[in-house]
């Protein structure tokens, strides 16, 4: 072989090398990318549900139901199943979101629904996990079947309707029910409108409800005068329930003198009319003299102990001085006791005294002054 041959071996050697080597390079960078817009941003969750059918690896991960994700795994631990998911770089989970397997059909696979979606507020982090009590599987169509085959037995001719009694029950309602439409589409129009009334009073029952709240509250807090309260109430109610053949008597006998009252009334109408008639000009003259019967009603405790203060029990007599201002003028005096007309104010007779002796009057004025 020549030098020209095993020059151009090498450097054929040489090419596929450096192509080899580009080629791994072109890949690395491939995966880092690949890694890079889906791996890196993305979230991971543990959700642990009570049992898991019809969820495998490379399930949908939804949120109001676009797939925003996968689930990684599915691995059962004792009386839970763990199944991790990640979600897609920029999807935003709440912290406290909820998920649910959901069945689209019956026969479909399932997917995980993270719920609510997010609308601001904490976010969940990645690795966080979602507990049992957040988590929701649907019924399982077995299951379904079997409870109702369940009702299906107690309802048959082995259970409640062994002796026909639901037969008779069916039988009665279709009777009583036969020729009643309109009353019974009628009852439930009203029920309807009755509904919407206290739906469109909601607020107005609410706020008595509160209300109600306070007024229990109060009652609470005020327990022990309460109790008091009903205990008194209790005795009242004893005390009266004893005493009720007294208390009959009594309201008999009130009663019968009641009757003697109106009686009275009825036979003497005049004499009591023309008695209260003239009590009138008396009452005037009592509320025209409030003032002094006050002032005569407070000062008369202290005159009373002054009288009884001046008595000289020695001796026997009352030591006192007795002060007559109206003596310092007797004549002022005189032609005050002249003033007839105000002896009993309002009597027609006395004013007409009065103005009989007003010009001795108006003289006498003349003269004290």
């Amino acid at each position: 072989m020549s030098a020209t041959e095993n020059g151009s071996g090498s450097a054929a050697r040489g090419r596929v090398g450096v192509i080899a080597i580009a080629l791994v390079l072109v890949l690395v960078v491939a995966g880092a990318l690949w890694w890079l817009f889906t791996s890196a941003g993305s979230t991971k969750i543990t959700a642990y549900f009570d049992k898991s059918v019809g969820i495998y690896d490379g399930s949908d991960v939804r949120v109001l139901g676009i797939k925003v994700g996968t689930v990684d795994s599915v691995e059962p631990q004792g009386e839970v199943v763990k199944v991790e998911l990640t979600v897609d770089r920029g999807v935003d989970i709440p912290a406290d979101a909820k998920a649910a397997q959901v069945t689209p059909s019956v026969v479909s696979d399932r997917y995980i629904q993270l719920a609510p979606a997010y609308s601001g507020g904490e976010k969940m982090a990645d690795g966080a996990v979602i507990d049992e009590s957040r988590t929701a599987t649907p019924v399982e169509v077995d299951e379904l079947y079997a409870s109702i085959d369940k009702l299906t037995a107690a309802l048959g001719p082995e259970g409640a309707n062994k002796e026909g009694a639901l037969t008779e029950f069916v039988k009665s309602g279709a009777e009583n029910l036969e020729g009643n439409g309109d009353a019974l589409g009628r009852s439930i129009q009203n029920l309807s409108d009755a509904s919407r009334t206290l739906n469109e009073n909601r607020d107005n029952i609410f706020e008595t409800v509160d209300n109600l709240g306070v007024f229990v509250g109060a009652l609470a807090a005020n327990d022990q005068q309460v109790r008091h309260f009903n205990t008194q109430l209790a005795d009242l109610s004893g005390f009266l329930a004893g005493e009720r053949e007294n208390l009959g008597k009594a309201l008999n006998q009130l009663a019968i003198a009641l009757g003697d009252v109106a009686r009275f009334v009825g036979d003497n109408r005049e004499s009591l009319t023309k008695n209260v008639n003239d009590l009138v000009p008396v009452t005037q003259t009592l509320a025209d003299n409030r003032d002094s019967i006050v002032n005569a009603l407070t000062l008369l405790p202290l005159a009373t102990s002054n009288l009884a203060n001046s008595y000289d029990a020695e001796a026997g007599v009352l030591a006192s001085r007795l002060a007559f201002p109206d003596l310092q003028d007797p004549a002022g005096a005189v032609c005050k006791l002249l003033d007839l007309g105000k002896l009993v104010p309002g009597d027609p007779r006395f004013e007409q005294l009065g103005d009989q002796v007003q010009p001795l009057l108006d003289q006498c004025e003349r003269v004290t002054t």
